[in-house]
């Protein structure tokens, strides 16, 4: 006999919750038995599982003498749904690749007050909760020690004061640098300073893991009025600085490849047109080249460069050296 799949609850419980969180007065055992198309009886345990989790779900008893579940007034005070507190409580995940830093530590002191005032006794429902939620961190850096850091960047912000900074490159050399910090960015678990340096006259943006230290100067700067970080981006398929000159850059995917092309938004310019085979053709407007080319690298022989010439110049000086670390005869690596 086949065992019944846990998450298929989970995500019945879930869903019993949202119903109840826009049911200000309450519903009833048919109504919510008929909207997940199951008997009374199976809805009544499952709203007895949440009560007994140590979620605010209780039955009442409406004028018509009907029997109504609904969610406890004490939440419904508070103006959130309890669904939406719920679904706000297990988004702690999501910054948990930020944990020691002032960001993770302010959400954590609004989650403990929900913790005390909502989910106090809901232990066992949250851990089978995210029992469901894996997130994958792989790759992410970790800010644990670094809160100070993380507030002195802040803080330059606010005040606009000038910081000189011990920074260390990709090489492992230390240099120094004066910088005026502009804003902060995340990309992928990562933490980078989007900053004007005085050194090179130019923005630089500068990974937050690689920072020495940090002191601040007698000297306050201006961010210009016409900056916008969110527009200075668009320009890259990452985190590293645009160039003045924009790339038409046009990528040609397999059929094999297209489908993960085509369900994710990669960049706000890109533009997809599909293939014979199969296939999907993409067209961005890029101000860099750097991080695109790995991503077209990442697809191996499903993907082709049609243009810029640059891109593809580079792409090739990258699979030569690559193949040069593989040769047929194995007995020469040897």
């Amino acid at each position: 006999m086949p065992q019944p799949d846990p998450s298929r609850r989970i995500h019945r419980l879930l869903r019993l919750l949202l119903r109840l969180s826009e049911a200000e007065e309450g519903l009833s055992l048919q109504q919510l038995s008929d909207s997940e198309g199951l008997s009374e009886r199976t809805i009544r345990r499952d709203l007895y599982a949440l009560r007994d989790s140590g979620l605010p779900v209780e039955p009442c008893q409406a004028s018509n003498r009907i029997p109504l579940w609904k969610i406890s007034a004490a939440v419904t005070d508070l103006k959130f749904s309890l669904y939406e507190l719920l679904c706000l409580y297990l988004s702690r995940r999501l910054m948990e690749p930020f944990a020691g830093t002032p960001f993770f530590d302010g959400l954590q002191s609004a989650f403990e007050k929900l913790e005390r005032e909502v989910f106090a006794g809901s232990s066992a429902f949250q851990s089978e909760l995210i029992d469901k939620l894996y997130l994958n961190t792989a790759g992410a850096s970790d800010y644990t020690n670094r809160a100070q850091l993380i507030t002195e960047v802040m803080q330059s912000i606010r005040s606009r004061q000038v910081l000189q900074m011990e920074y260390r490159k990709p090489d492992s050399t230390v240099t120094q640098y004066l910088i005026h910090p502009w804003s902060l960015a995340a990309h992928h678990g990562s933490l980078y300073i989007v900053a004007f340096s005085e050194t090179a006259e130019a923005i630089r943006h500068f990974k937050l893991d690689r920072v020495q230290s940090l002191n601040p100067r007698p000297r306050h700067y201006r961010i210009p009025d016409t900056f916008d970080v969110r527009e200075y981006f668009e320009g890259t398929f990452g985190v590293f600085s645009p160039e003045e000159q924009e790339y038409q850059i046009v990528l040609e995917f397999s059929a094999a490849a297209a489908e993960s092309v085509r369900e994710s938004r990669w960049h706000c310019s890109q533009q997809l047109q599909d293939l014979p085979a199969g296939g999907v053709r993409m067209q961005l407007r890029l101000r860099s080249l750097r991080e695109v080319s790995s991503w077209v690298l990442s697809f191996g022989s499903h993907a082709k460069v049609v243009e810029p010439p640059e891109l593809i110049d580079q792409l090739r000086i990258e699979l030569l050296r690559t193949i040069n670390h593989y040769p047929s005869d194995r007995s020469a690596g040897q």
